[in-house]
């Protein structure tokens, strides 16, 4: 018997803090024969590249939404790729382009105008998983069983993943596990100049390192090439130390996007991606050819001497890792025992509360973590607004029948304060779905999707797609909407 195949198009697209970019992808997916392995997609054939475009602005503040969606519309069309069949893929707001006032409308808008099942994904920690697999950096750590760090360094942000390589888990992506993020307010077009090389904008974290080296900066200036050249030197320096603390400095730290890690990496091998980043190894004949400052940040980089000693490797992709990684990277499948109610699919946006590992608990002890996680997702949202809500259960115990049936249980009792008619999605990593979703029906009337071999956490959303497979499985995207 032959493995059973089918492909998906998918389709990422990137509105960054300098350039927006749009791939198109063929993702190969194959279904083993039997009835126990679960599908995998097996290839990924990027089939289209966008041009490179600047992010179009109304103002500092404001993305133009009716530029950006012309941009990507217009990039569909010469893919010859009808939005009706995409099947998967993500659009994600990045770097500075994720804090201005109308992010979240363009990442839902875009979303919407490209397909029916394409995901709005914003987050810096998202950004920078997605920008590693892009870029090979968790492909080259499967495949030689290093620790391989990527370092996205865009124009508003800087994000590394850090990836372990060799995972023993046959279902994490590509052998490779990503063991942390560390994400830094530190880009090139954090300044831009005019025509005349005079300073137009400056945002607040470049303001932060010139207040603390004492520079003098103001719109309007034109600055010496010694006081940009600290500037530069000041901002590779943080990329720096956040690639090899802890410990970390003082202004790593308040420029740091979320927690930093407690404790130190050894790495073998560094790969650099992004605008900014990919300057690094190519740099451009003219310092501010883009009318910023990504062209002395490269160089500062590239010269610093300990990156010198660090074990750079050579990216899949630079400039277009976090867009590659969208539309390629973005979707998983769930197991192949999975228990469905089709006319519910697909959904969007799906808030996720974790429950936590219930294998060890019984009792008042096994209705607590599941009250308390519905409990939190009545607290945090209007559940009026939404497609279902997730729990995410890691583990459930011994997968025996008494023991599915005690926590279908408590499962049913749990979710009964929700609404009837909100659909409840439950989400574990062990191979039960089947099992269990059939228990809970027993149990309750309310609309249900059972998923297995997927590990959300709290704070993430999900995106579930249509049957595939023979209706043995599903797309998902498991993504943060950090705005």
């Amino acid at each position: 018997m032959t493995n059973r195949s089918e492909r998906l198009t998918s389709v990422g697209i990137d509105v960054g803090t300098t350039t927006t970019h749009t791939v198109v992808s063929r993702l190969l997916v194959e279904t083993p024969p039997g009835g126990a392995a679960s599908p995998e997609i097996a290839d990924r054939e990027i089939v289209y590249r966008g041009a490179v475009r600047e992010t179009p602005l109304v103002d500092p503040e404001t993305i133009d939404i009716e530029a950006v969606a012309t941009h990507v519309a217009a990039d569909l069309e010469a893919a010859s790729v009808d939005p009706d069949t995409i099947d998967t893929g993500a659009v994600i707001v990045t770097g500075e382009t994720a804090r201005r006032e109308n992010a979240e409308p363009l990442v839902h808008r875009i979303a919407t105008d490209a397909g029916r099942f394409v995901a709005a994904t914003a987050g810096a920690e998202l950004e920078a998983v997605l920008a590693g697999r892009g870029s090979g950096a968790a492909a080259r750590a499967a495949a030689t069983g290093e620790t391989v760090a990527n370092v996205d360094v865009g124009g508003g942000t800087t994000n590394v993943a850090i990836f372990e390589g060799r995972s023993t888990d046959g279902r994490e992506r590509d052998g490779a596990r990503v063991r942390e993020t560390r994400c830094l307010d530190v880009g090139g077009r954090l300044v831009r100049f005019d025509e005349d090389g005079r300073l137009s904008s400056i945002s607040p974290p470049v303001r932060l390192l010139a207040d603390a080296l004492e520079l003098p900066l103001s719109v309007g200036d034109r600055p010496d090439g010694e006081t940009l050249s600290a500037l530069a030197a000041a901002m590779a320096d943080r990329i720096v130390d956040l690639l090899e603390g802890p410990p970390f400095d003082p202004l790593t730290c308040e420029l740091a996007v979320g927690d930093l890690p407690s404790d130190p990496v050894s790495l073998g091998g560094v790969v650099f991606s992004g605008g900014v980043g990919r300057l690094v190894g190519s740099p451009p004949s003219e310092p501010f050819a883009y009318g910023d400052l990504g062209g002395p940040l490269a160089a500062a980089l590239r010269d610093h001497e300990r990156v010198r000693s660090w074990p750079i490797r050579e990216p899949a992709e630079d400039l277009r890792a976090t867009v590659v990684g969208a539309g390629t990277e973005s979707t998983t499948l769930s197991g192949r025992t999975i228990s469905l109610e089709d006319a519910l699919l697909p959904l969007r946006n799906v808030p996720v509360a974790d429950a936590g590992d219930l294998s060890e608990l019984d009792g008042d002890a096994l209705r607590e973590p599941l009250e308390d996680a519905v409990a939190r997702l009545r607290e945090l949202h209007d559940l009026a607004d939404l497609d279902g809500v997730a729990l995410s259960i890691p583990a459930v115990g011994p997968l025996e029948y008494e023991r599915l049936g005690v926590v279908a249980d408590v499962l049913a009792t749990a979710v009964d304060s929700l609404p009837p008619s909100l659909p409840v999605l439950v989400v574990t990593r062990q191979n039960c779905a089947k099992a269990l979703g059939q228990l809970l029906r027993r149990r309750t009337d309310r609309p249900l999707v059972v998923l297995d071999e997927l590990r959300p956490r709290g704070g993430d959303y999900l995106d579930v797609g249509t049957p595939i497979a023979g209706h043995r499985s599903v797309p998902v995207v498991v993504k943060a909407l950090a705005f």
